[in-house]
């Protein structure tokens, strides 16, 4: 309740301001607005910044030491967002300028008239939009007297209001109130360009030593116009365009290119009439279509044609037809577009043509891309088939390891000795592999039981009998490659194992390969055989060390598949079986 209160007063006060405010303390100016003809454009502008120089001038004679906070619209940033007010002549009261006002529009701080009349007469009024109450003599007051010129005896075509600069030419900018002027006569002018100052033009007319596409616009021209009683400036607006010559050429059709165009039976079909034409000063662009059917031709109704590119030099305009459905009968007919500027005309026509072999070619396009889908598919499965293997086992509660009578998932076989020269020159050693990588990923973090044996076997026993019973009791043998294992007591291990898996099909070898060797000639014939039809996994040093890369993926592929139960077997209960061989 207190809030629509508050808004009913705020709207009773700003009333009362509008209504009664004071135009006293305004800057004021007189135009006198001269019109040759009722299609000639006006322009008020509301330059609040010209009314604080002015201010601050006069404030620097009369109180040279007395600083600017006093000023005028002093404390406002920007002074573009302006609010026009109009008092007519006939004594109506101020009111504020709307979209009410056809014939006026507001551009940024300007007022803008598009068509002259007596009636436009009267006094403006421009302010900031947002305002305070010490902003009273923040406004500048435009008298503005409109009048029709009497002589125009002395204006080429009575038409002053639109002047044409010949491109790289050059020309002259004429002020429209005084062309029955002559130079000597010529007072001070003040010119402006789209609203802009031009400090550097003080005379009429503007010349323009080389004409460019900026000399573009809209031109103000003001300049001082006194009698016996009091002094006015006098305005005029004149639109240049920058133009190049009349071209002598005819339009040149874009489209349609081809004189035959493949179509498919019972859809739709748009068709484009496009043509480019060359700039004329009085240009009418004609761009049509026609349809000859048999010996009859006739216009093809077609929507407003429509500019869609326009430059100094051409402009294009487009005629569309849209056809619902193709048929039979419009295969028969020919269309013909259509282009004409004053100096002649062009056309292309163009026939429609079924389009053959549609199905073949989406049962071709269908094939193909099958074939690509199937390709790539295959190439996806082949280089993350490990993963999708993995993936699957990972959903799957079969469990391959149960009711084997085996204790361990894997024996690790590798080289108990090494060179110092091989320490000194690996970061990693197999050794360290095998007793520290292999538990610590295979088991700790994957669940699997491993036996290694110098570690789950008790010492004191047969070498070559321990290792044969380690090996039946266990699922996959694992053989560690280097030069000190082919070629050291190790390679025992690795042969024993050969032998076991030919008759235990449930064994499965896995041979890595840690590093570059060369088979010894003193291998036996089956080891040299095993070497090279066992699958093998690389190690690559540093980069195969984490849990997740390539290698550790790798090696569970090869690894039993086991169940979340199984995974989680204590390895202690697989050492106290092998103490229970013994």
């Amino acid at each position: 309740m207190m809030l629509s209160l508050g808004w009913i007063f705020l709207w009773l006060v700003t009333g009362e301001k509008i209504k009664g405010m004071t135009t006293s303390d305004c800057l004021t100016k007189k135009l006198l607005w001269e019109y040759s003809s009722r299609s000639e454009e006006f322009v008020l502008f509301c330059d609040l910044t010209e009314l604080q120089k002015s201010h601050l001038h006069h404030r620097s004679q009369l109180l040279p030491t007395q600083g600017s906070e006093n000023l005028p619209c002093s404390g406002h940033e920007d002074l573009s967002d302006v609010q026009w007010y109009l008092q007519t002549q006939n004594g109506d009261s101020l009111g504020e300028i709307t979209n009410n006002f056809p014939h006026i529009t507001q551009d940024k701080s300007n007022l803008c008239f598009l068509t002259a009349g007596i009636s436009n007469a009267g006094s403006y009024i421009c302010r900031p939009r947002i305002r305070t109450p010490q902003d009273e003599a923040c406004c500048i007051k435009t008298i503005l007297e409109v009048k029709p010129k009497t002589n125009l005896s002395c204006i080429p075509n009575n038409s002053v209001s639109q002047q044409y600069l010949l491109f790289g030419s050059i020309a002259k900018i004429n002020c429209p109130s005084l062309n029955c002027q002559s130079d000597a006569q010529s007072p001070e002018v003040t010119w402006y360009q789209n609203g802009k100052l031009l400090p550097k033009e003080r005379s009429n007319p503007i010349v323009v030593n080389e004409v460019y596409e900026t000399n573009q616009g809209t031109y103000v021209c003001d300049y001082t116009q006194s009698d016996n009683t009091s002094s006015w400036i006098v305005r005029a607006v004149v639109q240049v365009r920058t133009i190049v010559k009349d071209t002598t050429l005819k339009p040149d059709i874009l489209d349609p290119i081809k004189d035959v165009l493949e179509v498919e039976l019972g859809k739709p079909l748009t068709l484009n009439c496009r043509a480019r034409f060359g700039h004329q000063r009085d240009f009418n662009p004609v761009v049509k279509w026609y349809v000859k059917d048999s010996d009859q031709e006739s216009e093809v109704p077609t929507p407003e044609t429509i500019r869609v590119k326009h430059t100094i030099k051409d402009e294009v305009y487009e005629s569309v037809i849209h056809l619902k459905e193709v048929t039979q009968r419009d295969l028969r007919k020919r269309f013909i577009c259509f282009a004409q500027n004053s100096i002649g005309n062009t056309t292309q026509s163009i026939q429609l043509k079924e389009k053959k072999g549609v199905v073949f070619i989406y049962i071709l396009l269908g094939t193909v891309m099958t074939l690509a889908g199937m390709l790539t598919a295959g190439a996806l499965l082949y280089m993350y088939w490990i993963e999708i293997v993995l993936l699957y086992r990972t959903y799957q509660s079969k469990d391959e390891t149960l009711g084997d009578k085996k204790v361990f998932d894997a024996f690790i076989s590798y080289a108990k000795w090494s060179s110092f020269e091989n320490e000194a020159t690996s970061s990693l050693s197999e050794e360290y592999l095998a007793l520290n990588l292999f538990p610590e990923v295979l088991e700790n973090k994957y669940g699997y039981n491993l036996c290694l044996l110098d570690r789950d076997v008790a010492p004191g026993g047969v070498y070559a009998e321990d290792i044969v019973n380690i090996i039946k009791k266990s699922r996959r043998g694992i053989f560690i490659l280097s030069p000190n294992y082919v070629n050291g007591p190790s390679i025992f291990e690795l042969q024993a194992a050969v032998n076991l898996a030919l008759d235990d099909k449930t064994l499965k070898l896995i041979l890595i390969k840690f590093c570059s060797f060369q088979e010894p000639e003193s291998l036996p014939h089956l080891v040299k055989k095993a070497l090279r039809v066992l699958p093998t996994v690389t190690w690559r040093n540093l980069k195969s060390v984490p849990p997740n890369s390539r290698f550790w993926t790798q090696m569970r592929y090869h690894m039993p598949m086991k169940s979340s139960k199984g995974l989680r077997w204590n390895h202690l209960g697989s050492i106290s079986k092998v103490f229970h061989w013994k």
